[in-house]
């Protein structure tokens, strides 16, 4: 949410100096953007730990519900199995982006930094499903106190 916040905050601010003042705010809107990839990222992780995250439903109700456990450990199996195949290609997207010197746009900072969000998002939801079908009662009780 903070991320949302700096985001807004810089996009209104950039509106108004340019409309008051007539000189935009440097780098307000290439810092916008950054914090919304973050922000979507963060959200992800929380998404997935709460339980509101995107699921496909079609398949619901082909399994008798006397399998649903079974069906959970191993659509969480399944979600860990995803994220980690997502993370690692998201740790070598950082590095190639390291190894070239990718900078961010008017500001000229290494963007590396701020991509570290990606390995950390999936990784984490990687680590969540992993422990969701190992412990499914952890999904439960979090789910619940959400």
């Amino acid at each position: 949410m903070m991320a949302y916040i700096v985001v807004a905050a810089l996009l209104i601010g950039d509106v108004l100096a340019r409309e008051v003042v007539g000189i935009p705010i440097l780098g307000s809107q290439s810092i916008a953007v950054l914090g919304a990839i973050v922000a979507g990222f963060v959200g992800l992780s929380l998404a997935t730990a709460s339980g509101s995250h995107l699921r496909p439903a079609v398949f619901d109700g082909l399994v008798p519900s006397s399998l649903d456990r079974y069906v959970d450990r191993g659509s969480d199996l399944i979600a860990a199995a995803f994220y980690l195949a997502i993370a690692v290609f998201a740790v070598r997207f950082v590095l190639e982006s390291m190894s070239a010197g990718d900078r961010a746009a008017v500001l000229y900072f290494p963007l590396w930094p701020i991509q570290m969000v990606m390995p950390y998002a999936f990784l984490s939801c990687a680590i969540r499903h992993a422990a969701y079908a190992m412990e499914p009662a952890l999904k439960v009780h979090h789910e619940a106190a959400a």
